[in-house]
């Protein structure tokens, strides 16, 4: 027993020394893969990006805005249309029914019935000619009246069609708004993720205008109310008076120099006529690629634009622009 025991000794610290490497390799192991675990490190571009893509969703749903308030319109004109034709209808239809009530009273079988009792050839012939007139003019009456009820069918028809589409508009609006939302709050946790010092440069507005604005006419009116603006916050959908997005800040600033242009950034670059990069004038409309957003050139290279929620309007390089259009 003895024997045995001596023997048998030696096992169990065997394998407490094998635990013992096993468990410094597996250590050595996990401490080779904290560099595949860790957050990525955010930077200022991949902050700049994430605006950027809620901006390009503010100018859809600006758009959705703007069908809206066209489908809107539509529905108020075909409203007063119906309203219209239904004063036209009632009164059709009153003196119709009037006509043929007299009818019954007059004659209840009719005026011809009348004219077939009399013996006077004269009178029938009379008579009967002054009957057709009466009925060509009720057919008339009553064509006119069947196309009033026509045109009535139609026009609800379209009012049911209009108000589905603005149903839809609205509905699609609401929800690009709740996921405009929910990206602006992910783009500012990951600016938050950025040290202070690079937070605060990338807050950071450039509002001085160094140099000589030679603008003219409507450009330079243009240019004057934008350069009014500047310190202005951004705010998605804003069109003033106190605060911006990129469209609306455009928008109103031709609007004050007597030029309306539409509201959002692709139909402005439309609106206007194409110009190179490189024959850019003060006051052109400057805009992204993707027409995601826009501002107006000032001269030697700069852009008053409103960039973003968090900063300001302000003053910046063209960077970024590649369309250019002329409008006034």
């Amino acid at each position: 027993m003895r024997l045995s025991r001596a023997l048998n000794t030696p096992r169990p610290v065997r394998r407490r020394g094998i635990a013992l490497v096993a468990s410094l390799v597996l250590a050595a192991g996990l401490m080779a893969l904290p560099s595949a675990q860790a957050a990525p490190k955010i930077t200022s571009k991949d902050v700049e990006a994430a605006f950027h893509e809620v901006e390009a969703q503010n100018e859809q749903v600006n758009q959705l805005g703007e069908q809206v308030k066209q489908t809107q319109a539509e529905i108020d004109d075909i409203t007063a249309d119906i309203d219209s034709g239904m004063i036209a209808y009632t009164a059709q239809k009153e003196e119709l029914s009037g006509a043929i009530v007299q009818q019954q009273l007059d004659a209840p079988l009719g005026p011809t019935a009348n004219l077939l009792s009399s013996d006077d050839p004269d009178q029938f012939l009379a008579g009967l000619g002054a009957v057709r007139a009466l009925n060509n003019t009720r057919a008339d009456a009553l064509e006119q009246f069947g196309q009033s009820s026509k045109e009535l069918e139609n026009r609800r028809a379209q009012l049911k069609d209009r108000k589905k589409a603005l149903a839809e508009a609205t509905a699609d609006a609401d929800a690009k708004r709740a996921d405009i939302q929910k990206k602006y709050e992910a783009a500012k946790a990951e600016l938050a993720r950025l040290t202070a010092e690079e937070q605060a440069k990338f807050n950071a507005s450039n509002t001085d205008v160094d140099f000589e604005v030679k603008a003219s006419g409507r450009a330079k009116a243009a240019l004057a109310f934008a350069l009014s603006q500047i310190g202005d916050p951004y705010v998605y959908g804003g069109t003033g008076p106190n605060s911006w997005d990129c469209s609306g800040l455009v928008m109103k600033s031709w609007a004050a120099a007597g030029v309306s242009i539409p509201r959002v950034v692709g139909p402005q670059i439309a609106a206007g006529t194409s110009v190179p990069m490189d024959q850019l004038q003060p006051g052109d409309i400057v805009a992204y690629g993707d027409m995601s957003h826009d501002g107006l050139y000032l001269g030697n290279g700069r852009v008053v634009h409103a960039p973003r929620p968090g900063k300001s309007v302000e003053i910046t390089g063209l960077g970024g622009f590649t369309r250019a259009a002329r409008v006034g």
